[in-house]
């Protein structure tokens, strides 16, 4: 095959070839196809890179900037025989077109060395929009693969009469709470609540009055529990709630409020021949240094919704 030949396929292979002169910063233009017309011809290589960057697709520039800045491509062909980057550029049709940019050494066969080195431009346009696509499919198929785990990890976790957190998310969620309050230098608040007279209502009125009661007060203390909180059903009738909160935060207290008004409004639209209630009790204290488990402060928090108990609870279980 003759050299000329050899020349032509290089040629057709790419749309621009420039020789630069790694002393001098001067370039020669060996081929430049009518695509690329638009590109300044000049012998100046900081006035050609400048006509490049300005059509370099807004989003690519400062990588290219980098990529085609002199001092940064000789060190790096010091290295390596050649650098590539792919980048897109804005055609004679106004069009923006993927592209692929090598930068090489070309005075020396298999060697870092050389005075000269030669910028390359070849459309990837076709490929690279191709593997963009199929790369959003496999982001996507990724995605929903990933929302359905996150969605199977919750039910996992969550208790079917109420919605809140099961035990399982009791260990999980505590883990989390700890290492936020760690982190934030936020306080804790824990909160354990008792629904009032859940076996006088199942014995007395049937388990559907007793799921009623469990429903209502689930949802009520979803509603009143401040922001964040994870909410979890640790018995029948036994909830526990934890946040992490600012350590002026007025949520706590008003909390209790919202719960009590929230059932009183209830009860007052039932006519069921029964009341709901609920006791509960609280801390809401810095995370203690060393603390790994929050039992400490829900053994505080349940004794005083025992206290609570005592005076609401004329059912209670002693």
């Amino acid at each position: 095959m003759k050299v000329e030949s050899i020349k032509n396929a290089i040629k057709s292979l790419y749309q621009m070839i420039i020789v630069i002169d790694r002393d001098a910063a001067v370039i020669e233009t060996a081929d430049h196809n009518k695509e690329l017309k638009n590109l300044s011809e000049t012998r100046s290589y900081s006035a050609f890179r400048r006509g490049i960057l300005i059509n370099i697709h807004p989003e690519d520039r400062e990588a290219f900037a980098l990529f085609s800045d002199k001092d940064h491509f000789l060190k790096e062909l010091e290295k390596k025989l050649f650098i590539s980057g792919e980048f897109r550029i804005r055609y004679a049709d106004g069009r923006y077109y993927w592209s692929e940019i090598t930068i090489c050494n070309a005075l020396k066969e298999d060697s870092t060395e050389g005075n000269d080195c030669l910028m390359l431009i070849r459309d990837i346009d076709e490929r690279k929009v191709r593997e963009l696509k199929e790369e959003a499919e496999q982001r996507a198929v990724l995605k929903e693969l990933h929302d359905r785990y996150e969605e199977l990890f919750e039910e996992n976790m969550r208790d079917d009469q109420t919605g809140c957190y099961n035990r399982k998310g009791m260990k999980y969620y505590t883990d989390i709470i700890i290492d936020q309050a760690e982190k934030s230098g936020k306080n804790v608040f824990v909160c354990v609540a008792d629904l009032n007279g859940l076996k006088h209502l199942n014995d007395t009125y049937g388990h559907a009055a007793g799921d009623e009661a469990i429903a209502e007060v689930s949802s009520e203390l979803l509603k009143a529990a401040p922001k964040g909180s994870r909410i979890v059903r640790t018995g029948g009738d036994e909830f526990l709630l934890m946040a992490v909160l600012e350590p002026d935060s007025k949520e706590p207290d008003e909390m209790g409020t919202k719960l009590d008004k929230a059932l009183d409004l209830y009860n007052k639209a039932h006519s069921n021949p029964y009341v709901i209630g609920v006791s509960y009790g609280w801390v809401f204290l810095p995370l203690k240094k060393g603390m790994t488990d929050l039992d400490e402060y829900i053994e505080t928090a349940d004794k005083r919704m025992y206290e609570m108990k005592t005076e609401r609870d004329e059912f209670r279980r002693d």
